[in-house]
């Protein structure tokens, strides 16, 4: 990563390249020590050896802050300037740019009404998003694709006898580890929309959605494809955590009468066996004050939904926010996302492990990494509207499986937003 170490890349604000007609951003929601010195000794050959062989592994267990160099404009139009990487962190997907250790940065490019970058498969190998199609017989939308160089894109059409509400028709939202397989959401007409699968075998299919009439998303899918995850509506419209495992039908974690609330699902591990989503609250006394609320939360088949605890108090004296668990470790021992908290409408990164619990990831990075590391970044534990001239880190977008490495987007000290890199010990 060496060489993206300085910022030399500015991918600007807009969802789109070329043209103003469309605003992609707008067909989806808005949607984380000490290093020892050698001194002097008396015997300054001899223990400056014994030093080194002894600080050698202790500097191997810090943390490294790595700036990417990839910037998309200032920091008060938040954008994310990383969309997602690998599994194993040798392929990095930017906004408008793929970067790989091998073949470094190579530019994306598409059609002139415009396009948005979204996801990256496991290997590496295949990009998926979104893509302008001005000349359509149903007027031009915005459709669901597969990236093929360039300024190439597969489009992927729509469910069969499906209109676009508006220019929004398909978005593309995952896909598995090896290509294969595309998920997201598909306009059904402007009455609503559902979860879709698409294959180049199978095409589009409908995935349906739980309470008829209501509409449903997929957010992700795992690596092996068994395990699709996102939101299914309720009755009355909230849009509850579903699943759809192996090829069935969808399911709730909750069902509609459960006082228990678990927000939408955003991911799930290689094999499907670990899922990550927001915003899980207990809500059998609505009007208790101390209740767990907005909360990410993680399932497995042994835990079922278990709330991973909240950034308050790690922020300084300020009201939580919705909380957002964005991508999760194959072991399940990892998760990174994203909070807002509702007083300062600001985004925070944090970082949760299950040695450790809930981190703001700028204060973890900032307490296990070296003292020049550190200080390159701002403590997240300062109060409201302190200003800082250091880094924050805004979101992240994605951990390896190995959970070693995480990429997000932080302001830097220009008052700029830019992508960079966190690796764990």
């Amino acid at each position: 990563m060496g060489a993206l170490g300085v910022r030399a890349y500015n991918f600007g604000q807009s969802g789109l390249v070329g043209s103003s007609e469309v605003s992609v951003s707008s067909f989806r929601e808005r949607e984380e020590t000490v290093m020892s010195v050698l001194r002097g000794s008396v015997l300054p050959v001899l223990v400056g050896l014994v030093a080194v062989i002894m600080i050698t592994p202790a500097m191997a267990q810090q943390v490294e802050f790595t700036p990417l160099g990839v910037e998309c404009g200032p920091a008060f139009f938040p954008v994310a300037c990383v969309v997602d990487m690998s599994g194993d962190g040798s392929t990095i997907l930017y906004r408008r740019a793929i970067w790989t250790a091998d073949g470094g940065m190579q530019p994306i490019g598409g059609p002139a009404g415009g396009f948005e970058v979204r996801a990256l498969s496991d290997d590496g190998s295949t990009v998926v998003g979104n893509v302008y199609v001005a000349d359509s017989p149903l007027g031009p939308h915005v459709e669901a694709a597969i990236w093929l160089g360039g300024d190439q894109w597969q489009a992927l059409g729509g469910l069969e006898g499906a209109t676009p509400c508006g220019t929004s028709f398909t978005s593309a939202y995952d896909v598995t580890g090896d290509g294969s397989k595309v998920v997201g959401l598909a306009w059904l007409s402007c009455t609503g929309a559902h979860a879709f699968e698409w294959t180049e075998e199978g095409g589009m299919v409908d995935l349906g959605s739980i309470v008829e009439g209501r509409s449903s998303r997929a957010n992700a899918v795992s690596a092996d494809g068994s395990m699709i995850v996102g939101w299914s509506d309720t009755t009355f419209g909230s849009r509850r955590a579903a699943y759809w495992d192996a090829g069935a039908p969808a399911a709730w974690f909750e069902g509609e009468g459960s006082p228990i609330f678990v927000g939408a699902a955003q991911n799930t591990n290689s094999d499907g066996s670990v899922i990550v989503g927001g915003n899980w609250a207990d809500n059998s006394d609505p009007l208790d004050p101390a209740a767990r609320r907005f909360e990410p939360w993680m399932w497995t088949a042994d835990s079922g939904v278990v709330p991973l605890g909240t950034a308050k108090g790690l922020r300084g004296d300020v009201v939580d926010g919705q909380h957002f668990a964005l991508d999760v470790s194959d072991a399940g021992d990892a998760v990174v996302g994203q909070v807002t908290l509702f007083q300062l409408g600001e985004q925070w990164a944090f970082l949760w492990t299950a040695g450790g619990g809930m981190s703001m990831l700028q204060d973890y990075v900032r307490e296990h990494s070296d003292p020049a590391t550190a200080a390159q970044i701002c403590t997240a534990e300062r109060g409201p509207y302190q200003p800082c001239s250091e880094w924050d880190f805004w979101n992240t977008s994605a951990i390896s499986n190995d959970g070693k490495i995480i990429v997000g987007t932080g302001r830097n000290p220009d008052g700029n937003l830019e992508a960079f890199k966190v690796t764990l010990p």
